[in-house]
């Protein structure tokens, strides 16, 4: 019943008052058309770090799908996709984009058969949850015994923090519905504990010219698309095509250079759990 009426909570929260306040307009609701369309087109990463463990004959369930952006692109590379997602809303949306199952509650309230799926995600997902060991134990319930978890959390040492200690970022960053930070020791702890052995991996989704943003002008881009897009220079119109051509090959190269110099460190924004149960 404990159970239960945690679940009725976390249900009722996320599908009012956090869409009301987190979403890609700062402070303003979103319909789930706006938040599929503002981050379907930025997973490659994702599915590139992903790829290498997918075959087209896995199933692969998605904890916390939101909209299904991630799931949208993934598809493709697997037999099934199965979403859950404590907003109904969301969740109805992210099954009829991507044509799938997809069930509008916690994982354990979805009838889904233990250790059925192949590979299960949880990304930007366990920062929300109370006991992330507890969670992570969960996910390892539903997983095959040679499967595969892709976690990613939001990182303590994200650059605006750790490399340039930002203080308009730092205020925008720590918010009440984010119940934990990690650092890659304190992930790895987590699924540790809760049975798994794998390897971290860091990635970053903002571009070089977001941060470039935060540090000059102290608040966030005008849209989520300007940080998340390839990086473009604010160019005027007369230039010739073959300077704008080279500027903005230089600036793309320069944002691949950094990100990279990010991950070799340790201090990207997100980082990303990959391993299977403990086979012992």
């Amino acid at each position: 019943m404990l159970q239960d009426k945690a679940s009725d909570n976390l249900k009722e929260y996320y599908e009012g008052e956090y869409r009301k306040c987190h979403g890609p307009k700062l402070n303003l609701p979103s319909s789930y058309a706006e938040i599929f369309e503002s981050y379907v087109h930025y997973q490659t990463q994702r599915v590139r770090l992903l790829r290498p463990w997918l075959n087209p004959s896995m199933r692969l369930l998605e904890v916390g799908c939101s909209t299904g952006h991630f799931l949208y692109n993934i598809k493709g590379l697997v037999g099934e996709v199965v979403g859950v997602d404590y907003d109904s809303g969301a969740a109805e949306f992210a099954g009829r984009t991507c044509q799938c199952a997809s069930f509008d509650c916690g994982l354990d309230e979805a009838g889904l058969a233990p250790a059925s799926f192949d590979v299960i995600c949880a990304i930007q997902t366990m920062e929300h949850i109370e006991d992330p060991i507890s969670f992570a134990v969960m996910l390892g319930k539903y997983l095959k015994p040679k499967g595969i978890a892709y976690i990613e959390v939001p990182s303590l040492l994200d650059p605006l923090l750790s490399v340039y200690d930002n203080f308009s970022y730092r205020n925008f960053y720590f918010h009440g519905a984010h119940l934990f930070y990690f650092t890659p020791r304190s992930l790895m702890t987590v699924m540790n504990r809760a049975g798994f052995t794998g390897e971290v991996y860091f990635t970053q989704d903002y571009n070089f010219l977001n941060h470039l943003h935060w540090i000059l002008v102290g608040r966030p881009q005008p849209t989520c698309h300007d940080g998340l897009s390839s990086p473009k220079l604010p160019i005027a119109y007369e230039v010739e095509p073959e300077l704008r051509k080279e500027l903005q090959a230089w600036v793309e190269t320069a944002d691949n250079q950094y990100k990279a110099i990010l991950a070799k460190y340790g201090v990207t924004e997100n980082i990303t759990f990959i391993g299977g149960l403990s086979q012992t």
